[in-house]
């Protein structure tokens, strides 16, 4: 299922499951760019003479950052369930089961596990959901919840139109 351009909150029940179409493959310039950036010095993320050593020789590259993996994985999701999304509220019960290497290309399915009343905006509405990854060999890579904060088409969607028509220009 795919909701571009309709991803507002009274488009959400629980039990939806989704197949999001891209894919991303990783590259070391992702692994290593976001690595040094928090000046994570595990050599295991960027020294591929050292990465053979770890583990008892079990890895020939180094490892994609976790970090990099989880942001992935969250914005694979977003043109299908996020493309609305107010705020990033939480992520939570992470668990990353197999190693991301650079060259892994990820893919991501969702299941929408709530949707509920957001205290104090009326205008948008709470919305949490299960991400699976899997990786081209379609193992799991990582899973985590993800609770956003959506606009309702109630309030937006006429605002929303309006905004799209306006950057066509006077003519539109």
């Amino acid at each position: 299922m795919s909701l571009i351009g309709t991803a507002y909150f009274e488009n959400f029940r629980p039990g939806q499951k989704y197949v999001h179409r891209r894919g991303r493959t990783l590259t070391q310039y992702d692994n290593m760019r976001w690595t040094f950036a928090t000046m994570n010095t595990a050599q295991g993320h960027w020294n591929v003479e050292a990465v053979k050593d770890y583990f008892g020789g079990a890895f020939a590259k180094p490892i994609v950052n976790g970090a990099v993996v989880i942001a992935v994985s969250a914005g694979l999701t977003s043109e299908d369930i996020a493309g609305n999304c107010c705020a990033e509220l939480k992520l939570g019960k992470i668990t990353i089961t197999t190693p991301v290497f650079p060259g892994d290309t990820l893919w991501a399915t969702s299941e929408i596990l709530e949707t509920a009343d957001a205290p104090m905006r009326l205008d948008a509405g709470l919305v949490r959901y299960a991400i699976t990854a899997r990786n081209q060999r379609e193992q799991v890579v990582c899973s985590f919840e993800r609770t956003i904060l959506v606009k309702r088409a109630t309030h937006w969607l006429e605002r929303d139109a309006e905004f799209e028509r306006s950057k066509l220009g006077p003519a539109a």
